[in-house]
């Protein structure tokens, strides 16, 4: 590998080409992964502070969950290139505008980790205003609505 002062050009030329691959996506894909590890910690401390304490099977159960929805991130990654190259393969133009399967489903992501970190977060006696609540419940319908209305 080249070492330009100590450090080493591939991971640098990696991850400059996914961060320029994903444009303005990877802001949603960093917010899912900071909600995510937000949701699991402040889920081990409600899990701490509850009368049955911390539960090996449910930590585990909620580890594989998280690594399912961080599947699921770069699954509608995968499918928003994927279908761009069919639309453009197939029909033979370029679309006008980006098919935002990742950015559908990142902010389906982050709302719903942001409603489960509210709920942890009132388990420890965080008061949390109502319409906060109310707020990010009625964006997660919102999506489910708009996604399910085939």
């Amino acid at each position: 590998m080249i070492e330009v002062h100590g450090a080493k050009i591939f991971p640098a030329v990696v991850a400059g080409v996914i961060m320029s691959w994903l444009s303005e996506v990877w802001i949603f894909v960093a917010l899912t992964f900071v909600a995510i590890c937000i949701d699991y910690i402040t889920g081990i401390m409600a899990g701490r502070l509850s009368e049955t304490g911390l539960i090996s099977d449910k930590m585990r159960k909620g580890i594989y969950k998280k690594v399912g929805t961080i599947a699921l991130c770069f699954l509608s990654l995968f499918l928003d290139v994927a279908l761009d190259a069919i639309v453009i393969g197939n029909i033979g133009f370029e679309m006008p505008f980006h098919l935002p399967v990742a950015h559908v489903v990142t902010m389906w992501i982050i709302i719903t980790e942001a409603i489960s970190v509210t709920e942890n977060l009132e388990k420890l006696g965080v008061h949390i205003p109502a319409w906060l609540i109310k707020f990010l419940k009625k964006g997660k319908r919102s999506i489910d609505n708009d996604n399910t209305s085939n």
